[in-house]
C-alpha cells in the first residue's frame, strides 16, 4: 500500500476538464480520499461521473489542476506506474474477461508484470478467495452467469493488489441474491473503493462517504446516510431517495404528523 500524508491515496485540487475548450465537463473539483475509504459518486446522467473516473485511470491527462494517485502526479510519464496502483472494474464484465477460464484471467495481470509463477499462484488463490469463487477457478468464462462474471472481474483487479479500486455501476443487471453477495464482498475489501452507481440503495449499503456531482461540480461531499436521506437535495439534482431511505423518510413524516 502506497499512501501519502495520513494515509492519503488520492488528491484532487481545483481540477477542471474540457473535451472542447468551450464545453467544461468538470469544474474546480476538490477531493481527498484515504486508504480504506469507500466513496460513492452519484449524480444524474451526463454530469461528469464517467469522465472523472477516466481521468483517475489516466485515459486523459489533458486537465487543469492537481491529480495525484498514491503520491504520484498524473501525467504521461507516470501513467504506467500509476496504473499499478489503481484498478478499474468495467460496467460490462465481458470487457474485462477475455481468456478461456477465470484462472487465466485472474493470473493475467500479475503474470504480465513479470511476477514469479509462485507469486502469481498465490495472488490468484487470494483474489478468488476474497470474492468467494475459488470453486469456479477452472470454469470456462463463457459458461459463467452474470453474477459470476462480475465477481471474476473484481478478482482480476484484486490480483494486482491495487491501492484504489474504481467500479462503474457494479450492481447493474445483477439479481437480488448476487447483488447482496456483491455488497458483502465489497464491504470486506480494504482498498480505497470509488463506486459510481444510479443504485442509491447499493451506495448506501457499501459506501460510508458519498459525493454528489451535478453540472461538473461537487455539490455535496459527506456521510452517505446524510446525503442520501436529504430528499430536497437529491430531487434538486435529478435524483430520488433510495428505496430504503424513502421508507424511513415516510416513517419520519408519519411520526411527525401523528
Amino acid at each position: 500500500m502506497h499512501t501519502g500524508v495520513n494515509g492519503e491515496v488520492l488528491k484532487i485540487e481545483n481540477l477542471s476538464f474540457s473535451y472542447e475548450k468551450k464545453d467544461q465537463v468538470l469544474k474546480d473539483i476538490n477531493l481527498t480520499a484515504y486508504s480504506g475509504e469507500s466513496i460513492g459518486v452519484i449524480g444524474a446522467n451526463g454530469i461528469g461521473k464517467t469522465t472523472l473516473m477516466k481521468l483517475l485511470v489516466g485515459l486523459n491527462t489533458d486537465f487543469e489542476g492537481v491529480l495525484e494517485v498514491a503520491g504520484h502526479p498524473m501525467n504521461q510519464k507516470n501513467i504506467a506506474h500509476i496504473r499499478e496502483h489503481i484498478g478499474y472494474v468495467f460496467q460490462d464484465s465481458d470487457s474485462q474477461l477475455f481468456l478461456s477460464t477465470i484462472e487465466d484471467d485472474v493470473a493475467f495481470g500479475p503474470r504480465n508484470y513479470g511476477l514469479s509463477e509462485e507469486e502469481v499462484e498465490k495472488r490468484v488463490e487470494e483474489a478468488l478467495a476474497k470474492v468467494h469463487i475459488t470453486e469456479l477457478r477452472h470454469k470456462q468464462t463463457y459458461k459463467l452467469s452474470g453474477g459470476e462474471k462480475k465477481l471474476a472481474s473484481i478478482a482480476t483487479i484484486l490480483s494486482m493488489k491495487p491501492d484504489i479500486i474504481i467500479m462503474d455501476e457494479p450492481s447493474i443487471a445483477l439479481d437480488p441474491r448476487n447483488r447482496r453477495n456483491l455488497i458483502g464482498i465489497l464491504n470486506e475489501i480494504d482498498s480505497l473503493k470509488i463506486i459510481t452507481s444510479h443504485d442509491l440503495d447499493f451506495i448506501l449499503d457499501t459506501c460510508e462517504r458519498c459525493v454528489l456531482l451535478d453540472e461538473g461540480r461537487i455539490i455535496a461531499d459527506g456521510r452517505s446516510e446524510k446525503i442520501l436521506m436529504d430528499k430536497e437535495l437529491l430531487e434538486a439534482h435529478g435524483l430520488e431517495l433510495p428505496l430504503s431511505a424513502g421508507c424511513r423518510y415516510k416513517q419520519n413524516i408519519d411520526n411527525v404528523q401523528g
